[in-house]
């Protein structure tokens, strides 16, 4: 890959930087956070890194990106007759791009129309201030690592406090009304281990012998919708819908998918931190209904 003012490459895409290499990348898909190398052909693979196979048959090479010196998106522009353009296509000769100015008498003299927007093929010696711009996409990718493990990824969670010390619970009371903890190493008093489960280190605790019992969980609005949040898929926030409206759920192309007890419909929606509001961390205690 070379970039020189003559020949922008790639002219719209995506770059990683591994051992000081330039490669072109791609989100992995299935394995976030990780970036896919796609060496060009002919070139010798990145040192290090196992192959796979794209759903397309194209192969690449995922890395984690804390491996990656940069991961940025490329695009370039140029200027004809003074006007603005978006690279999107070059050769030895000529240069391709999407106009982005708005003088429409200008487009309609010199430009093809295409639906509702102007492009143009000029000779290379005819075209101006041709630049590179680089949006970084290493540094926003640790951010939301480093935001979806505080949050830990936004997952529901259980816990009961025992002599002052917390423990992972169970969401619901057994049969016979006890409380499963999961303590580990831990050996707390007075508290009967789960035959259930020998050597998994969790003990059985009465509503009475806790200092506090209670669900952490995340709440969420997509679209003007109400979700209550599940985890992450490929770093995108996953949530139920909780509003009572079909119309919001067929309009929005929800996901119907069958509840973990396989007994109802539930909607559901995949989203990205930046397009969710009111995200809000919610503390329900289930000692008072003992």
């Amino acid at each position: 890959m070379t970039d020189t003012a003559n020949h922008p490459s790639p002219v719209k895409g995506e770059v990683a930087v591994f051992h000081g290499d330039r490669y072109p990348a791609r989100r992995a898909v299935g394995l976030w956070p990780c970036v896919e190398l796609l060496p060009e052909p002919g070139r010798p693979a990145p040192e290090g890194l196992a192959p796979r196979e794209g759903a397309d048959g194209s192969v690449g090479y995922p890395v984690a990106p804390e491996r990656l010196e940069a991961w940025y998106a490329v695009t370039w522009t140029f200027r004809w007759r003074g006007e603005l353009f978006e690279c999107t296509a070059a050769t030895s000769t000529t240069l391709s791009g999407d106009y982005l100015g708005s003088d429409e008498h200008f487009a309609k003299e010199h430009l093809k129309r295409l639906v509702t927007d102007y492009y143009g093929v000029f000779p290379r010696d005819e075209v101006t201030e041709l630049e590179e711009h680089r949006e970084d996409l290493l540094k926003p990718l640790h951010a939301l690592v480093r935001r979806l493990a505080e949050a830990d990824h936004f997952r529901p969670k259980v816990y009961a406090v025992y002599h002052g010390r917390t423990y992972p619970a169970a969401a619901e009371a057994d049969v016979s009304g006890l409380i499963a903890l999961t303590t580990g190493d831990d050996l707390p008093e007075d508290l009967v281990a789960d035959s259930r489960y020998p050597g998994a280190g969790r003990f059985l605790a009465a509503p009475e012998q806790l200092d506090a019992w209670y669900r952490l969980h995340w709440t969420f609005r997509w679209r003007g919708g109400p979700f209550e949040a599940v985890g992450t898929v490929d770093g995108r926030i996953k949530g139920v819908y909780t509003g009572g409206s079909w119309g919001f759920a067929d309009n929005w192309q929800l996901t119907d998918e069958s509840d973990p007890d396989g007994m109802q419909t539930r909607y559901t929606v995949k989203a990205g931190l930046n397009g969710v509001t009111d995200l809000e961390q919610h503390r329900t205690d289930l000692l008072a209904n003992q």
